[in-house]
């Protein structure tokens, strides 16, 4: 509960004017879901992907992971009596050759252009949140925050902040060529 309050109120810094505003059981819901997938995407060091939505019931519901390559994932189609409110996929395992601890510039450019907002877990066990119309991603909760690869190493590439535009994230992706 009390993680919930923390992410809740860094939320909240976040929120202004934004055009998000993720209620705790959607943030619950998102956690709960990624610490069931990441152990199954850090094994098979793949990207699994998907989507959340709300079902006819009016509870939050994800469609079947479907299981994409080491850093690429396409979803299938989600059934039409599902409210979706954003994509998720996960970043697969760690690897010192990969600066999968934020969203890559395609992570957010691909939301954007599906005009759907998007939720991404890394293998340091960090979820983001991607607000397509901002054009942003926010860093919803840090480190262990889900389940994280074991293997995971701090300090291989430049440090993570909370917030990335698309054009800071094309500057990150320029600093670690």
């Amino acid at each position: 509960m009390i993680r919930l309050i923390f992410l809740a109120l860094t939320l909240s810094l976040y929120m202004g004017g934004n055009s998000f505003a993720q209620s705790e059981e959607e943030i619950e819901f998102v956690i709960e879901f990624f610490d069931e997938l990441q152990p199954i995407s850090i094994a098979d060091n793949r990207e699994y992907c998907g989507y959340f939505g709300i079902d006819e019931n009016g509870q939050f519901v994800a469609t079947k992971p479907n299981k994409g390559r080491e850093d690429s994932c396409l979803a299938d189609e989600p059934p039409p009596n599902m409210e979706i409110f954003a994509s998720y996929h996960t970043h697969g395992a760690f690897s010192v050759d990969a600066d999968s601890e934020t969203p890559s510039s395609g992570d957010l450019e691909a939301d954007i252009s599906e005009e759907i907002d998007g939720y991404i877990a890394t293998p340091g066990g960090r979820i983001w949140f991607i607000d397509s119309l901002e054009g942003a991603a926010m860093l919803i909760c840090g480190r262990n925050c889900t389940v994280s690869d074991d293997r995971y190493e701090d300090g291989i590439y430049p440090e993570i902040k909370d917030y990335y535009s698309l054009e800071e994230l094309y500057e990150r992706d320029e600093m670690v060529e």
